[in-house]
């Protein structure tokens, strides 16, 4: 089965890292050169689908909504993507990485993520370790190592009266900074999920849910909790139903748009003048639309060329500072060593001097006593 899925072709997504003078194809047969891939280093890149061409396997490149061509990637680092999952930050643990700084994404991330139920879609392995996509909102906000981040695991723990004290505080969200004013009554209580690392909790009371501080409660013996790494043919598997999956859903937008269409149509057929009026303003609308964001794209990519061609430069010319500083340090050490060769010339010149005045004061004595 591990072979069958590998050859498996289906919609992909990697990170781009490939060479630089790399070129995307027009055809995977044909090498009819277009646009470089330096626009799009360290950008997440979609492989629509997958061609073997004479041994080599061409992959249909889209970024964004925007077909770039064919290309084979080499180094390039494929995303397993997967039924999302809540995190939590570790604050003490959290560092900023190199992934995240050559994807330009990278910021003030504890921030942003303090307090916060983080939810995961994916991951990637990158110099053999595993980062996890992080969505706020679905909104990206990078990869993280996996000793940053604090996953929610679902459990059954059931609670007594013994184990929750009568000053306990439970809260409404799981940063623990809104507590409940008024716990209704309750007969029984269970622990349904666990942050394992932060300590924190989601409690049923009753039929109600809440979050609390795991450390107050009483002889209760939590489990140890971590997560597994899947085996590579779990992720294809995985990353194979979550693009199934997501096709399904678009397919059932568009089935519900093209519904809801004819049914307004079928309410308004006596309005075909007014239909008109408002189908050429759409189109008009779309029309402006589509090319502002063609235009903000188009300045995006240029934004982009004029930041790689400004870091190029930066790292010449730290590469020319570097040599300039070698060279000042061994001029500087030849300086030295010449400075403690003339020192020693100097106090043997001294020694010279004095013993030549000692045998010539000696020569003018014997001088004077003949």
């Amino acid at each position: 089965m591990a072979d069958k899925l590998s050859g498996y072709k289906y919609s992909k997504q990697y990170i781009l890292i490939e060479d630089s003078d790399k070129k995307f194809s027009k055809s995977a047969y044909e090498r009819t050169e277009l646009e470089d891939i330096d626009d799009y280093l360290y950008s997440v890149i979609t492989s629509v689908t997958q061609q073997e061409v004479n041994g080599t396997l061409m992959h249909l490149v889209q970024y964004e909504d925007k077909e770039l061509g064919w290309i084979n990637l080499q180094n390039s680092i494929q995303v397993y993507r997967f039924k999302s999952s809540h995190f939590q930050v570790i604050e003490e643990n959290f560092q900023s990485n190199e992934l995240n700084q050559k994807m330009k994404i990278d910021k003030d991330f504890i921030s942003h993520f303090k307090g916060k139920l983080l939810t995961v879609k994916s991951q990637v392995e990158y110099k053999g370790e595993r980062y996890f996509s992080v969505f706020l909102k679905n909104k990206f906000h990078g990869f993280h190592h996996e000793n940053h981040l604090d996953p929610l695991f679902k459990v059954d723990i059931p609670l007594g009266e013994d184990n929750i004290g009568t000053d306990t505080e439970f809260y409404l969200i799981s940063n623990l900074t809104k507590p409940v004013k008024e716990i209704p009554n309750f007969n029984k209580a269970k622990i349904l999920s666990i942050f394992p690392n932060n300590k924190i909790g989601k409690v049923q009371l009753g039929k109600n849910a809440y979050w609390m501080d795991l450390l107050e409660l009483k002889n209760v013996k939590l489990p140890k909790l971590s997560l597994e790494h899947e085996s590579e043919q779990q992720l294809v598997l995985d990353d194979i139903l979550y693009g199934v999956e997501q096709e399904r859903n678009k397919s059932k937008e568009m089935v519900k748009s093209v519904l809801s269409a004819k049914d307004y149509l079928s309410n308004n057929i006596g309005n075909k003048e007014l239909m008109n009026e408002l189908k050429k303003s759409s189109n008009t609308d779309t029309s402006e639309i589509t090319e502002e964001l063609n235009i903000f794209k188009n300045e995006n990519l240029d934004l982009k060329r004029q930041l790689r061609k400004v870091e190029k430069a930066h790292e010449l010319s730290q590469k020319r500072l570097n040599h300039q500083l070698d060279y000042k340090s061994r001029v500087e050490g030849q300086r030295d060593k010449y400075k403690s060769r003339m020192t020693v010339v100097e106090e043997k010149l001294k020694s010279l001097d004095q013993k030549y005045k000692s045998l010539k004061e000696k020569y003018d004595n014997k001088n004077l006593n003949d």
